[in-house]
């Protein structure tokens, strides 16, 4: 199962990529933020800019903002409906701060799982981590989301948790690449620099959408009967 979920997100990810890239580009303004704030009021020191909330806010809010969005236009294209580009960033702003809160619960919930032994903490992910899809689509609340995750996902909670560690080891080669691209840059002038960063976070940011694709699609075929368009 998990190399059929890893091959459907996979193809989706590739059909949708274009779509999906201009769709994101209005965060981009928050990655250059995040960039201005590390090279230029840190001097680059990673580990001061981690430790400042301003520094990390901008680039978890753009993280937050395109999971909504990616998880509304997936569902969307799931549906066969053409939203707009408007009405997919209105819906996606509306649900920020809720799929923020799920995160902040269910993060809290797995890491302290990932510590009694990391067993329990991956069975959490498999099962709570579903709630971001069911908050979104089924308009519960963070809180009901969790539940209905954990109530409807929790006998299949392996096989979801394994199919994401299979994402998480493609996307730690694509970040390691996109890594190294930027290291290249450490010689250009300050503003191309901060402009090129920003523009590889944006594909990084891209990329990490697979995971939210997956959960998508886990969430599809939870349903009776699920959809088939754009997964095969």
């Amino acid at each position: 199962m998990m190399l059929q979920r890893l091959r459907e997100t996979l193809f989706f990810f590739w059909h949708h990529l274009t779509d999906l890239l201009w769709r994101l580009a209005p965060v981009l303004p928050l990655l250059a933020m995040t960039n201005y704030l590390l090279f230029v009021v840190h001097d680059g020191d990673t580990k001061a800019a981690m430790a400042d909330p301003l520094t990390l806010a901008p680039q978890l809010l753009a993280g937050v903002m395109a999971a909504a969005l990616t998880i509304r236009y997936s569902l969307a294209v799931v549906r066969k409906e053409t939203p707009g580009f408007g009405a997919l960033w209105r819906g996606a702003l509306a649900d920020t701060l809720p799929l923020a809160l799920v995160q902040i619960m269910a993060g809290v919930l797995i890491v302290a799982g990932l510590f009694l032994l990391i067993l329990p903490g991956l069975f959490l992910m498999g099962a709570l981590l579903p709630a971001y899809v069911i908050l979104i689509q089924e308009r519960t609340g963070p809180l009901g989301a969790l539940k209905a995750s954990w109530q409807r996902f929790r006998s299949q909670a392996w096989a979801v948790s394994a199919s994401l560690f299979a994402v998480f080891l493609l996307l730690m080669v694509v970040m390691s690449g996109l890594d190294a691209l930027g290291q290249l840059l450490d010689a250009a002038p300050l503003p191309l620099r901060l402009a090129a960063l920003s523009g590889l976070d944006l594909v990084g940011l891209l990329f990490s959408q697979m995971v939210v694709i997956l959960l998508v699609r886990f969430y599809e075929l939870e349903q009776l009967p699920p959809a088939k368009a754009g997964w095969n």
